[in-house]
């Protein structure tokens, strides 16, 4: 291997190799950098996060006395973005004897110099006030926080150092007006890709991006481009975010949304009906997953295996298996018009740890062709959650008025 595309790290008595070949080459001119806040954005797929990982990984190999911070706006959304991607990295990098993960508290430990990474949520202001020492910062999807959340982190990169502080922030610029986009922060980097920058990129998803185009410009311009902009023609109004649900009884209707996926996002959310008021929980979103690792989750998830699982109905195969493991799962109704028609006509609350719905529903439009004419059909893009909470919703008003889903 070229020594040229190798760093070689001397960490106490411990020398480590990070193969520089698994970097997307846009980025490395930013692997040193220092300034105090390191801003990355752009387009979908562009390996923003990875490097923001890679760039982590490298200095509590290379540096001393760290404690690095992963945050996002809540503490659970966490668990599956950063940390799961940061765990990936080490296993596909060779580099599993010199961290040790831990799931109980999210958090990952250098064995050759006693660095760490740890994690919180905005949602949990307690636990982020009694954070200190930090040296480091991560925030994923930095459009989720509100600019009071940004000085609330940056109030925890204070003192001594023997390496350079930095905030790094990684998002999509979905929102023109975003304090993130109007707003000049001081001794800050700012770095825009796209897909078209990362030489790793899914083909299948970059099909997925370049098939914007045809859909919706300004979800094209957004996450194909990497250019700041506003979605119009959003389909619902944002769901009420409440901090409590209601109380529950036994009796207490629940039913599931599942949609799958693969290189997309598995979503599944339980839906606890009450006085035809809809409460969602968004339960998972995550990809990678297989039929097999979906039902290990579907068993710890499931409250009951008698309530209804509303699938997606292009995968029967899929369906099939979970009911022979003992599910409820039925193919979804199919009518989209008619589905989304549906859960406009409820009241739904959603919750400040539905991360992921509370954040697609605000990008969830209806597609508009190049003469400006508003189509009747959603955008499909970064809508599996949307999709699942249809499915359920909808399914389920079709069996309570005598609907058969069975004979489907």
């Amino acid at each position: 291997m070229d020594s040229e595309k190798r760093i070689r790290m001397k960490s106490d008595s411990t020398t480590v190799i990070f193969d520089l070949n698994s970097f997307n080459k846009i980025y490395l001119p930013y692997l040193h950098n220092q300034s105090r806040y390191l801003i990355i954005y752009g387009g979908a797929g562009s390996g923003k996060s990875v490097f923001a990982a890679q760039k982590i990984l490298i200095r509590m190999l290379a540096e001393k006395k760290h404690k690095f911070l992963l945050a996002r706006k809540t503490a659970k959304s966490i668990r599956y973005s950063q940390y799961s991607l940061l765990k990936s990295l080490i296993t596909s990098s060779g580099l599993g004897e010199y961290f040790e993960c831990r799931d109980s508290d999210i958090s990952i430990h250098c064995n050759v110099n006693g660095n760490s990474i740890i994690s919180a949520g905005l949602d949990d202001v307690e636990k982020l006030k009694s954070i200190f020492g930090i040296s480091g910062l991560w925030i994923e999807e930095a459009t989720e926080l509100e600019y009071r959340d940004f000085l609330q982190l940056d109030l925890r990169l204070r003192g001594k150092s023997s390496f350079y502080k930095q905030i790094m922030f990684t998002f999509n610029p979905v929102n023109v007006h975003h304090w993130l986009n109007t707003m000049n922060l001081k001794n800050s980097v700012k770095i825009k890709t796209t897909f078209k920058d990362n030489q790793y990129i899914d083909k299948e998803y970059e099909s997925v991006l370049k098939n914007l185009k045809s859909q919706d410009e300004d979800f094209y311009n957004i996450y194909a481009l990497g250019e700041w902009g506003e979605l119009k023609n959003l389909i619902y109004k944002p769901f009420e975010v409440i901090d409590e649900p209601p109380q529950f009884s036994e009796q207490t209707e629940t039913i599931y949304g599942l949609d799958f996926g693969y290189n997309n996002k598995t979503a599944l959310v339980k839906i606890k009906i009450k006085d035809d008021n809809y409460y969602l929980f968004e339960l998972l979103y995550k990809n990678k997953l297989t039929n097999s690792d979906l039902i290990s989750e579907l068993n710890e998830l499931v409250e009951n295996k008698d309530s209804y699982i509303f699938c997606d109905s292009a995968e029967p195969g899929r369906i099939a298996e979970i009911c022979s493991s003992g599910f409820n799962a039925h193919p979804a109704l199919k009518d989209i018009k008619l589905g989304i028609d549906f859960v406009k006509s409820k009241k739904v609350f959603s919750f400040k740890e539905n991360t992921g719905i509370n954040k697609e529903v605000l990008s969830y439009s209806y597609k508009q062709n190049k003469d400006g004419e508003i189509l009747e059909e959603p955008v499909k893009f970064n809508d599996h959650l949307m999709d699942a909470i249809r499915y359920a919703m909808f399914s389920y008003s079709k069996i309570i008025t005598g609907f058969n889903i069975r004979s489907l």
